[in-house]
């Protein structure tokens, strides 16, 4: 009987306990420590036992929950961007060719409403686009997006302009990659580059880009960067399409 007494008495206890510890902890979750520092490439291979390929992948699956904590979501604009591209650098040294990491750059932290964060993004994309190889290029162009639409640097936007209308590609790149400058010198008011642009664009390479592509440079010059009085006597501004 004493020892069933004794038994009630520590279920009792244990029941006291596990209530006031529901009490004391109910409201303590997982807490965000924002993005770690990021490991060197071998420590990085070793956590995946040395296999580079998986702790490719591993790395990034790992950036992309990295705010998913205790049920909870973080949003991109609490992330540190600085840090983070130090992870997307490290993907790349242990993948240079694969897209997941510029992927996930582009289309995911580049998507953060604070367009603040976004100059290391951009300069992990020109990073990742300046290669010859397959079609790395189109992260140049990202790169230069962000920074004209999203960031509003337009010097850095020319600057990336430049490299991609200078880089040759194994594989075909669209005219517009070559007249971006144009475009961008046009937004700037340097009207006057962006004819010579155009035009040398037209003198060396007219045939080899579609009807279509010089239809379209001419039609933007005559537009856009002839002076009006002279659009009806310029040579390009004749017989255009409508």
């Amino acid at each position: 009987m004493r020892n069933i007494n004794r038994l009630y008495a520590v279920f009792i206890v244990s029941i006291i306990l596990h209530v006031g510890l529901w009490f004391h902890s109910n409201d303590i979750r997982t807490q965000w420590g924002n993005v770690p520092p990021v490991p060197g490439e071998g420590q990085a291979s070793s956590m995946a036992l040395g296999d580079q390929q998986f702790a490719y992948r591993m790395t990034g699956l790992t950036l992309q929950n990295l705010g998913d904590t205790g049920g909870r979501s973080t949003a991109l604009t609490d992330y540190d961007y600085q840090k983070l591209s130090k992870w997307l650098f490290l993907m790349d040294k242990m993948d240079s060719r694969s897209d997941y990491a510029p992927f996930l750059a582009a289309f995911y932290f580049g998507a953060t409403p604070d367009k603040t964060q976004l100059p290391p993004i951009v300069d992990f994309l020109e990073y990742a686009g300046e290669r010859t190889t397959g079609e790395k290029w189109r992260w140049l162009a990202h790169a230069m997006y962000l920074a004209r639409f999203e960031v509003n640097d337009l010097d850095r936007a020319l600057g990336l302009a430049n490299k991609l209308a200078n880089l040759e590609s194994e594989t075909h790149m669209p005219a517009w990659t070559k007249q971006m400058p144009a475009f961008i010198q046009t937004q700037m008011g340097n009207k006057e580059a962006a004819y010579e642009i155009m035009l040398n664009i037209l003198k060396s390479r007219a045939e080899n880009l579609d009807p279509a592509e010089v239809s379209f440079t001419q039609i933007y010059m005559c537009d856009k960067l002839i002076p009006e009085e002279d659009v009806k006597t310029h040579p390009l501004c004749q017989n255009l399409p409508d």
